[in-house]
């Protein structure tokens, strides 16, 4: 699938926000509602180009485990898991809809 420019570059402004989303996730800002508002925004993208690049299992598990994150009553070694577990979704999510603006 070919973008349209105008995609391509809200395709780039989405991705650096995932990067934002990943930068306050390593520094422990659990209680902002950034993760929350990214994962919307990164729904209606996907599904508004109808590219089909994140399956819907990943993009909800990571939405779940942003969810599970805004529960302050964890232990930290429950907390820090789900937060990897978090990451590395969103990392793969953002690798594989990198792969819409680079193709090979």
């Amino acid at each position: 699938m070919t973008l349209s420019n105008a995609s391509a570059v809200t395709a780039v402004l989405i991705i650096a926000f995932g990067v934002f989303v990943l930068y306050t996730l390593w520094k422990n800002w659990f209680d902002s509602n950034l993760t929350v508002i990214f994962y919307i925004v990164f729904f209606i993208y996907m599904k508004g180009i109808d590219a089909g690049v994140v399956p819907n299992w990943l993009l909800l598990a990571a939405f779940g485990l942003a969810m599970i994150l805004r529960f302050e009553f964890m232990n930290t070694g429950l907390t820090r898991m789900v937060k990897y577990l978090e990451m590395a979704a969103l990392g793969a999510m953002l690798y594989l809809s990198s792969t819409l603006l680079i193709r090979f």
